[in-house]
């Protein structure tokens, strides 16, 4: 029986319990690197589609889970599958843990403007603006198109910048790691 470890609290991956996983994956050490970095693009673009702040993270912890499980699953008839299955379990604590988080006092909430203005020091605007000019030009036009318009406007901008990057899919990959490159992983879209 193994220890108990709290909700939360990040277990390290040791180098041998990885390599145990990459041997569940596949005996031949090449076709496992590639299930591996298969099952974690899948999974890191499954996590951005449910709109997860930090995908990369979500997909650490359903390794860490999948890893202690992997005596007690067995042989797998699909190990993508049954990853992927972690993975629901893990986006679904992560969701009940940011909206307890987020959860105020219905008095409190009362209070709250509807759509209270953000409010920006001089310093954080040198910053973002400098966090910009490090951008490409293309990826600049980017994330300004995608945070420039509202409500219908800004559903058929995104839909015309998605054509132009691949997709729904590749848009808000693009946007996630954008905003992690710069610190920005919990700013909303």
């Amino acid at each position: 029986m193994s220890p108990m470890v709290a909700r939360g609290a990040k277990k390290a991956l040791t180098p041998d319990a990885f390599g145990k996983f990459l041997r569940w994956l596949s005996q031949n050490d090449e076709e496992a690197v590639r299930e591996y970095q298969s099952i974690r693009m899948r999974l890191v673009r499954y996590f951005v589609h449910k709109g997860c702040p930090d995908p990369d993270d979500l997909f650490d912890k359903t390794i860490d889970v999948v890893v202690g499980k992997i005596d007690e699953c067995g042989d797998c008839p699909s190990l993508a599958a049954y990853c992927f299955g972690v993975a629901k379990n893990i986006w679904r604590q992560d969701l009940r843990e940011r909206n307890l988080a987020q959860s105020v006092d219905p008095e409190e909430n009362m209070a709250l403007p509807a759509h209270p203005e953000p409010s920006f020091s001089e310093q954080e605007l040198k910053c973002l603006e400098h966090c910009v000019e490090q951008l490409s030009p293309s990826d600049r036009e980017i994330v300004s198109q995608y945070h420039q318009s509202q409500g219908h406007d800004k559903i058929e901008t995104r839909k015309r910048l998605a054509d132009g990057v691949g997709g729904l899919n590749a848009l808000r990959i693009k946007m996630c790691r954008i905003r992690k490159i710069f610190g920005f992983a919990s700013l909303p879209v």
